[in-house]
């Protein structure tokens, strides 16, 4: 059997091969047509497309609106917060008249509270260098007068940056972020800078015999703000109108009494304050007002409460 080590070449005849061997192979050999093999698949053109202009995406003017207690305030996963509901809402759901102006009360009254706070913060280096002097004081001048002059300059900033927080509506009830909160307070102290260096300009021009420079009106600033900031959800065309006359005329006597400016930032304050009181009246009708319609649905429905009974006998509805 060469052909395993033969070394002539072959191309597929049987012609070298042993003869026992061929005869074997013609015997086994299958007879009948040939298969007939298929042909290879001739080359197909690419499909051509039309070409089309691609249209860019329809971008809506605004994202989805999402809540501002979403991280992701550019409309991402608006879809998660289609249905949800803010807590404080869920909260309400369950209380009761009592409940809801207990709750007006005491949120009036924190924001009085933290108006003192805020306006500390406002005030943080003249009480630092009051502080220090009464721990140090650098002169005899200070030590002498229990540091008088850093005690007056430090209660002014407090009173003064109280007065330029609730004109600029620190004190109304509107529903704001943090971050809305610190803008009036760093606008509050920015007024305040501000009337500061203009005292400093008036007392240099009457030094030098010049005449004394006009600032432009703070009250004024402070209305802008409050627009801009839309902090005036709660304004009346003239608060003061909503006063008693004999209480309005003691406030007008006193403003009469005071220097020009110092009589501006007091009718600032005041205006201030009656905002908010004039809103939270608004408020306290309104719960009424809610509190009635669904005493008057229960009723219409046969669940009418003792309660809802007593208060129909007494004409509240």
């Amino acid at each position: 059997m060469g052909w395993l080590w033969g070394s002539g070449d072959s191309n597929g005849s049987t012609s070298d091969l042993d003869t026992s061997l061929q005869d074997f192979l013609k015997k086994e050999a299958p007879t009948g047509p040939k298969p007939i093999l298929p042909s290879a698949p001739a080359p197909q053109k690419p499909t051509e497309f039309p070409i089309t202009t691609a249209t860019p995406p329809t971008q809506t003017d605004a994202p989805p609106a999402v809540p501002p207690q979403s991280q992701f305030q550019d409309g991402r996963y608006a879809h998660l917060w289609k249905s949800y509901t803010p807590q404080h809402i869920l909260d309400d759901r369950g209380k009761n008249e009592q409940d809801k102006l207990r709750d007006l009360v005491e949120a009036y009254n924190d924001r009085r509270a933290n108006i003192g706070r805020v306006a500390m913060e406002n005030c943080a280096l003249e009480y630092l260098e009051q502080f220090e002097c009464f721990q140090h004081p650098k002169t005899w001048m200070s030590r002498g007068t229990l540091c008088n002059a850093e005690s007056r300059r430090f209660n002014r900033c407090h009173e003064m940056q109280k007065k330029f927080l609730k004109a600029l509506g620190y004190l109304t009830m509107d529903e704001r972020r943090p971050e809305e909160a610190e803008r009036i307070q760093m606008h509050a102290d920015k007024l305040y800078q501000r009337m500061l260096a203009h005292e400093k300009e008036v007392e240099l021009a009457e030094k030098e015999g010049r005449e004394k420079p006009v600032m432009e009106s703070l009250w004024k600033e402070a209305q802008r703000a409050r627009s801009q900031a839309g902090n005036g959800t709660e304004e009346v065309e003239d608060p003061w109108s909503q006063m008693k006359p004999d209480v309005r005329r003691r406030y007008e006597e006193k403003l009469a009494s005071l220097p020009p400016e110092e009589a501006e930032y007091e009718r600032m304050a005041v205006t201030g304050e009656l905002r908010a009181q004039t809103g939270i009246s608004k408020k306290v009708e309104e719960t009424f007002e809610e509190e009635r319609i669904a005493r008057t649905k229960r009723r219409e429905a046969g669940q009418a409460t003792f309660g809802d009974t007593i208060k129909y006998w007494w004409g509240w509805g």
